[in-house]
């Protein structure tokens, strides 16, 4: 026992040759995710939503789709029918260029992020349009569709009017020009109203003059009856008598009658001018249609609320003359309420749900969780976080239901 004792004490006091690693500590400030990886090796991992704008380098040009590297998770790609939409810019792309484009589908069936070059084609396209304005040049437009005010043509994907009064052919065989290409010159140009008016006929001085001194005796905040002399994917251009004022129907009946019988769709007469509504002028709810609610021939009371004696345009509004819903409907809604609306529309910084016919709130993007669909249609309940009566606007915060990773 003497023996094994002191062999094990000088056991304990001689020195292990071979002595077991040690294994230091590590203290992780936060769990290793697959995201931390990705980010580690260089990888940008980012939530992509449709209606987003990204911008990214073609990596390949192939016959029927462009794809590009937009820092996905996988590669974006053009597909054929948006390349043949925007084939001016698709044309002259390259392998290497950087290009900006809009997401259409964050994943398609093969895990491809679709994109489209529309919006970035139409900007292009109405830049091209107003240097063709400014220098006063002639384009062809392709003839596509009639109504009682004029010509609705097409350039290269965005549409215009060209009013019967501009036109070089009789009105009445204007059904003889669809799907004829007309040259044309551009005399209105407004990307933010998309209003774009066309002429056949060379500047005239004189016809311009005459509607600078009937644009002198209109005041803005004026009522005036009309008659819709076009219906437009971008609004109505209704024509009134500027000497039929509002004030002046609001006499005896008899005398309002007598004003509204002296109402001449002569283009000729020396009091009559157009002027637009444009779409967001109509009414206050959301319109996608101006052709379901308005035709040609109806006739209309406006309300004008803008007015360039320069250009000789005129500005007018329906829904002005209308009560808002918003004001009366927003007293029922406050702060931390819970409602259920619809989704309306998506945008880049939101989307839009419909509580009821006029009133919209809106959920920022930094309010959505990154899982969560919010499709067109979509049922949805949220919280009310503001309601700014004075900016006609409601935020919104969607009510999440499911219950957060790592939650107990």
């Amino acid at each position: 026992m003497i023996v094994l004792q002191k062999q094990k004490k000088q056991s304990k006091s001689s020195k292990n040759p071979n002595p077991d690693p040690v294994i230091p500590k590590v203290k992780f400030k936060k769990p290793i995710t697959m995201a931390d990886l990705l980010a580690s090796e260089g990888y940008k991992s980012s939530a992509l939503r449709r209606n987003q704008e990204v911008e990214g380098k073609v990596v390949a040009i192939l016959p029927n789709e462009i794809l590009v590297d937009i820092g996905a998770k996988s590669e974006g790609v053009i597909a054929s029918r948006d390349i043949d939409v925007a084939r001016d810019i698709a044309e002259n792309l390259a392998v290497g260029d950087s290009i900006q484009a809009t997401v259409v589908y964050p994943e398609n069936d093969a895990g491809q992020v679709v994109l489209s070059l529309r919006k970035f084609t139409g900007e292009r396209r109405w830049q091209e349009l107003d240097l063709v304005k400014s220098q006063k040049s002639a384009i062809e437009v392709l003839a596509v569709e009639v109504n009682r005010g004029g010509i609705i043509c097409e350039w290269q994907g965005l549409r215009g009017f060209l009013p019967a009064s501009q036109l070089l052919q009789p009105t009445s065989k204007m059904d003889q020009l669809i799907g004829k290409s007309l040259e044309v010159r551009v005399i209105e140009l407004d990307k933010t109203t998309n209003r774009l008016i066309f002429s056949q006929k060379a500047p005239d001085d004189k016809r311009l003059k005459q509607q600078q001194d009937l644009l002198s005796k209109i005041d803005i905040g004026e009522k005036y009856k009309g008659i819709i002399s076009a219906v437009l994917p971008f609004g109505l251009f209704v024509e009134i008598d500027v000497g039929r004022v509002g004030n002046m129907a609001n006499k005896s009946s008899g005398q309002k009658k007598d004003s509204e019988n002296r109402i001449s769709r002569k283009p000729e007469s020396l009091n009559k001018l157009e002027g637009l509504v444009h779409i967001s002028e109509i009414s206050w709810e959301k319109i996608d249609e101006v052709g379901k609610l308005y035709k040609v021939g109806d006739k209309v009371e406006v309300l004008v609320t803008a007015k360039d004696l320069q250009s000789g345009r005129l500005n007018l509004s329906l829904k002005q003359l209308a009560l808002d819903p918003f004001l009366e409907a927003s007293a029922k809604y406050s702060k931390d309420q819970k409602i259920t609306g619809t989704v309306s529309k998506s945008t880049p910084y939101g989307v839009f749900v419909t509580l009821e016919n006029g009133v919209e709130g809106l959920i920022h993007i930094s309010k959505i969780p990154p899982d969560e669909a919010m499709d067109v249609g979509k049922k949805l309940e949220c919280t009310i976080e503001s309601v700014d009566t004075a900016a006609r606007r409601i935020s919104l915060v969607p009510v999440i239901k499911a219950k957060p990773i790592l939650y107990r």
